[in-house]
C-alpha cells in the first residue's frame, strides 16, 4: 500500500514540517491565538483571530477557497475552561503541500485585515 511504500516516518516528518512552517507564519499575524502547542502533537492547528467568532473566520476562509472546520470539536468542557465558544481548526496530511500552506497563510492575512 501507498503508506507502507512511502514510509510512516516520512509521512509524519512531512506533516510535522508543514505544521511547524505554518504555525510560525501564523504567529506573525496580528491577533492570532493558537490553542495547543504540545510537543509532538499531530498536524492540527486550532486557532482564533482576536475576538472574532470561529464561524465568521471559517466562512471567510471558505469564501477564499480554504477548507477548515469550526466549532467546539466535541470538546465543550475544554472550550468552556478556555473561555471561548469554539475554534477554527486546520489540519495537514501527507497530500498537503507547502504551497497550500502558503495559500492558507495568505488567506489568514487577508481575513485579519478585513476583521481588524
Amino acid at each position: 500500500d501507498y503508506m507502507t511504500g512511502v514510509g510512516v516516518e516520512r509521512i509524519a516528518e512531512h506533516e510535522y514540517q508543514l505544521l511547524e512552517y505554518t504555525t510560525e507564519r501564523m504567529m506573525e499575524i496580528p491577533g492570532m491565538r493558537i490553542f495547543g502547542n504540545a510537543p509532538g502533537k499531530c498536524a492540527v492547528i486550532s486557532f482564533l483571530i482576536g475576538k472574532e467568532h470561529h464561524y465568521d473566520i471559517g466562512m471567510l476562509l471558505d469564501k477564499l477557497g480554504v477548507a477548515v472546520r469550526t466549532g467546539h470539536h466535541c470538546a465543550q468542557p475544554l472550550m468552556t475552561s478556555l473561555g471561548i465558544e469554539g475554534t477554527v481548526r486546520a489540519s495537514f496530511a501527507m497530500y498537503n503541500t507547502q504551497e497550500e500552506a502558503d495559500r492558507f497563510i495568505a488567506a489568514l492575512r487577508r481575513i485579519s485585515t478585513m476583521l481588524g
